[in-house]
C-alpha cells in the first residue's frame, strides 16, 4: 500500500508542477487564451488554409486584406512558407495587391520549392512597378540558383544594373556578370 500512495503523490505533484509551469509561461507572454484567443484568418477559398504564426499578431483592427498581409508577413518572418503563401494569396484575393506582396509571395514560393510560380510573381511585381528593385534582383538570382538558367540570370542582372546602377545589389550584380563572362549594359 505504501507504493501506491507514493505513486499517487508523485502523480499529483507532477500534475501540479505542469499546471503551474503552463500558467507561468502563459502569464509571462501576457496571453490568456480563455479571454484572448489567437486571432487569425482561416481561408474560405479552395486555397490552403492560412496557417497562423506561433503567436499571431493582433489584426482585429485591420481590414481583411491588411490583416492577411500582416499575418503573411508574420509567417514569412518565421519561415512558415505555407502560412505566408496562403495569407498573401488571401490578401491578393481581397484586393490588397502590391509589388511588395507579389515579391514576398514569390520568395515564399521559391523557398517552398516552386520556382516557376515564384518567377511568375516576380514578373507580376515588375509589371506593376518597373522601379521595384527587389523583384528584379530576386528574379535574376532565381534564374541563376533554382532555374539553372545562367543566360537569363545574366540578362536580368544586366537589366538590373541598367535600371539601378547604384542599387542595393549593384556590386553583387556586377560581380555576377563579370564571373559569368558577359558584358554589362550598364557599362560598369
Amino acid at each position: 500500500m505504501v507504493i501506491q500512495k507514493s505513486t499517487i503523490i508523485v502523480a499529483i505533484v507532477a500534475f501540479c508542477a505542469g499546471a503551474g509551469l503552463t500558467w507561468l509561461v502563459l502569464n509571462q507572454r501576457g496571453l490568456n487564451y480563455a479571454t484572448q484567443p489567437p486571432t487569425y484568418i482561416i481561408s474560405q477559398t479552395a486555397a490552403p488554409a492560412a496557417v497562423p504564426p506561433a503567436i499571431p499578431p493582433d489584426v482585429s483592427q485591420l481590414s481583411p486584406g491588411e490583416a492577411a498581409v500582416t499575418l503573411g508577413n508574420a509567417s514569412y518572418d518565421e519561415k512558415n512558407w505555407a502560412g505566408a503563401i496562403a495569407n498573401y494569396q488571401r490578401a491578393i484575393s481581397l484586393g490588397t495587391d502590391t509589388d511588395d506582396i507579389r515579391t514576398d509571395l514569390g520568395n515564399a514560393l521559391r523557398f517552398s520549392g516552386a520556382p516557376q510560380k515564384a518567377l511568375e510573381q516576380y514578373q507580376l511585381a515588375q509589371r506593376m512597378d518597373q522601379t521595384h528593385e527587389n523583384s528584379l534582383y530576386n528574379m535574376a538570382t532565381l534564374y541563376a540558383q533554382e532555374l539553372h538558367d545562367p543566360a537569363s540570370a545574366a540578362r536580368t542582372m544586366q537589366d538590373y544594373l541598367r535600371r539601378f546602377p547604384n542599387g542595393d545589389k549593384a556590386s553583387i550584380a556586377r560581380q555576377f556578370i563579370e564571373q559569368s563572362g558577359t558584358t554589362s549594359a550598364a557599362g560598369n
